[in-house]
């Protein structure tokens, strides 16, 4: 007979999914000060019009920011900035002729900044952590990952096993906890998600601009806030909130496109009056240059569109 539960009897056990999204943890992809220091040609002084408050206005353009941002990953159906997701499934056992049984797993997002942790099982209540990830192998799109040497998994490797894989991916994007000086041998930042030894990131602000290079021996941390990071020596000067990047330069202007186009947009619909002793002339559907300038930032992103 069926088990039949009401409403307010809840099955006795949960289980959650184990692919999980990490959609909240992406930051805006291109701050006031970057979008200010581009020729846009737009006003940001009057958003939200009649208010005189500029800490409303700053906020206001933020906002804007933050949902372009969220058109670009809508436009390339992945998240740009660097994130920490799930990948979880059913995986066939493969024999690799170096590595013995393998797994290889296919990951939805890219690019694949590095693997954080794996568990492997028979079945879901027997899944074991992989304790060594040194063998493991990160390609374009998957993650290879070695069965032997692993004793919780058996010792015959055939078949199927269930896998979840913790994985890095995206551009880093994050800010200055704090300001740098020249010849400065670190820098903190407010989220080191992303941020990999030998790794070469951006400093960024409207007078300065360089490339450093994360020490070799920095160790990685996905979940670090206002923490230190050594890189090669500052040149320029840059002070708290200045931006720390490797997200390419396409993808921040196609952004910047994004919110230029979505500030714009409140002028559609406006009527149009030759003169002030004339009738109205016609209703203009969108504002000159929306058109253009989405279809340039989604120029700029198809090389950058998730393709499956």
């Amino acid at each position: 007979m069926a088990v039949v539960y009401t409403q307010n009897v809840p099955p006795s056990t949960v289980i959650p999914a184990p692919n999980v999204t990490t959609y909240a943890t992406r930051s805006i992809y291109v701050t006031p000060a970057e979008f200010k220091a581009a020729p846009t040609g737009m006003d940001v002084s009057q958003l939200i019009p009649g208010d005189s408050n500029q800490a409303h206005q700053a906020a206001a353009l933020v906002m804007q920011l933050q949902r372009a941002s969220g058109v670009a990953d809508k436009i390339c159906r992945k998240i740009l900035g660097a994130t920490l997701d799930t990948q979880a499934g059913f995986y066939r056992v493969r024999n690799d002729p170096n590595l013995g049984p393998v797994l290889r797993v296919p990951l939805d997002f890219t690019p694949l900044v590095a693997v954080a942790g794996a568990s492997i099982g028979a079945t879901p209540s027997t899944m074991a952590t992989v304790t060594d990830l040194s063998n493991v192998w990160i390609s374009k799109k998957s993650a290879t990952i070695p069965l032997g040497g692993n004793s919780p998994f058996g010792s015959r490797f055939s078949g199927q096993r269930f896998a979840s894989v913790q994985y890095v991916n995206g551009w880093v994007n994050t800010t200055l906890y704090a300001g740098a000086s020249p010849g400065q041998t670190s820098i903190t930042v407010t989220s080191t998600l992303g941020i990999m030894p030998g790794q070469q990131v951006n400093l960024v602000n409207t007078n300065n601009s360089e490339v450093v290079t994360v020490d070799p021996s920095y160790t990685p941390s996905n979940t670090a806030t206002n923490a230190l990071v050594p890189v090669s020596p500052i040149i320029g000067t840059y002070a708290a909130g200045d931006t720390v990047t490797n997200m390419p330069q396409e993808i921040k202007q196609a952004v910047i496109l994004i919110a230029k186009s979505l500030i714009k947009t409140r002028g559609s619909e406006s009527i149009v009056i030759a003169s002030t002793t004339s009738q109205p002339d016609h209703v203009q559907g969108v504002e000159s240059g929306v058109t253009s300038d989405m279809e340039m930032a989604e120029y700029l992103l198809s090389d950058y569109v998730r393709s499956a």
